[in-house]
């Protein structure tokens, strides 16, 4: 398909797909606190309209019950209040073709809104069918008032909305040229820039792609991706297809754990991103925390649970030197610059020796040590933001994060890598110099 911006999505292989098969589709209040344990699910079935547009929608909920197993007809809502977060399918699929994404999230504590659409082209292309998710939205809020959800629905603190395929594409213009300012977290999978990011849309904003996908340009999703404002984050699946993600676990859970953040303020579900995401054939990306850092420069990196530098072993030059914390010395061996290796990840150059911080592998406790310059994956790093400066940092190779080994606050204690926590002995804030 046209690598050209905001091209549409490929007719011929949906068309090849054939009628069978399956596309699936900031700053405000959160509804705190995020429920600590999983829920069963409802579902109930309500025949809207937007004018002469019917919109059939499968609600889905919360439910009493034991938790697993298929969703409920009108099971009675469970106890609670819960926020609004849509999903919309992709051409020739329906909600219960989409329940390993749509249950996930009814399960962890949202109101699940899931049209069922005969999607039209035309009608994704000119927004009739964002303006009927933002419909759907207004009826399930609405839906606090009267009924079996009377009083379980949060009304305040604004919506999600997600979707996968055609769905991602309806979603993104929900951000763009259609916007819904009502929304506060979104999660475009497999989508294609539908247009600029609106000025009333303050949302954060996870993308979901592989990077071979046929049907979607990646390419299109990374330029929708760059045009977005902060905090969002871009999960690829490496080698991925349009679909290929659907039965991988860490698809829904990530889904999740940016849903539970963005509405609950759930900081643990946030901190939890860069490892649920992660493995050999994901990449990671995100703008977290207060705002994004200035990615390149030249830094000094002061652990945070002990406030000792980063510090190459001896101020040795030479290649195979160990990364370790010691107490600030003032000398270039403690100095790093950030170099944008490409795609947001950045190479760690050491000062007093021009060597890049290289893993030696991708298993936990793996050492880091500086080695020649390279186009190694095993030497790029994404950046993690926890706001004031303060970052993890993830190997590209790996997918695991680096950290001071079991914590140590001595002098000489390793730098190597290990799952990422969130925790502060994976945590360091940069100072520029």
């Amino acid at each position: 398909m046209s690598m050209q911006r905001r091209t549409f999505l490929n007719l011929s292989v949906a068309g090849a797909l054939g009628a069978g098969a399956s596309l699936l589709g900031a700053g405000h209040a959160l509804a705190d606190p995020a429920p600590a344990d999983p829920f069963a699910v409802g579902v109930r079935r309500y025949d809207w309209w937007r004018g002469s547009r019917q919109l059939t929608t499968y609600v889905y909920y919360p439910a009493t019950g034991s938790p697993g197993g298929n969703p409920i007809d009108n099971a009675p809502v469970a106890d609670g209040v819960f926020p609004v977060y849509n999903f919309t399918h992709g051409w020739g699929s329906s909600p219960q073709n989409s329940l390993f994404i749509i249950r996930a999230l009814a399960a962890a504590g949202f109101i699940v809104p899931a049209p069922h659409f005969q999607h039209s082209f035309e009608d994704v292309n000119n927004g009739n069918t964002s303006r009927d998710v933002s419909q759907i939205l207004t009826d399930t809020l609405d839906l606090n008032a009267s009924g079996p959800l009377a009083g379980h629905i949060d009304t305040d603190i604004g919506v999600g909305v997600s979707g996968h395929s055609l769905g991602g594409m309806v979603t993104h213009g929900l951000l763009t040229a259609w916007p819904d300012s009502r929304i506060v977290s979104a999660n475009p999978q497999s989508c294609i820039d539908m247009g600029n990011p609106a000025g009333t849309v303050n949302a954060k904003v996870l993308f979901v792609h592989g990077d071979q996908d046929p049907t979607c340009d990646y390419s299109s999703a990374r330029q929708a991706y760059s045009e977005i404002a902060w905090p969002k984050a871009f999960l690829t699946f490496v080698g991925g297809s349009h679909t290929s993600f659907w039965s991988d676990n860490r698809f829904p859970t990530t889904v999740v754990d940016w849903a539970r953040w963005s509405m609950y303020g759930d900081t643990a579900a946030r901190d939890r991103l860069p490892s649920d995401a992660a493995g050999s054939n994901t990449r990671w990306e995100a703008e977290l925390g207060e705002g994004p850092s200035e990615p390149t420069g030249l830094y000094r990196l002061v652990a945070q649970h002990s406030g000792k530098y980063a510090d190459i072993d001896g101020v040795s030059t030479a290649a195979g030197a160990a990364l370790i914390q010691w107490t600030p010395t003032g000398r270039t061996n403690q100095q790093f610059e950030f170099i944008d290796a490409g795609e947001d990840h950045y190479r760690i150059k050491a000062r007093h020796s021009g060597l890049v911080l290289q893993v030696a592998g991708n298993a936990n406790g793996a050492d880091i040590t500086q080695q020649p310059e390279s186009d190694a994956a095993s030497q790029q790093w994404s950046i993690v933001e926890h706001g004031g400066g303060t970052i993890s940092l993830i190997n590209r190779a790996s997918g695991l994060a680096m950290d001071v080994w079991e914590h140590s606050t001595a002098d000489g204690a390793r730098i190597s890598q290990y799952t990422y926590t969130g925790n502060d002995n994976q945590r360091f804030t940069r100072q520029a110099l």
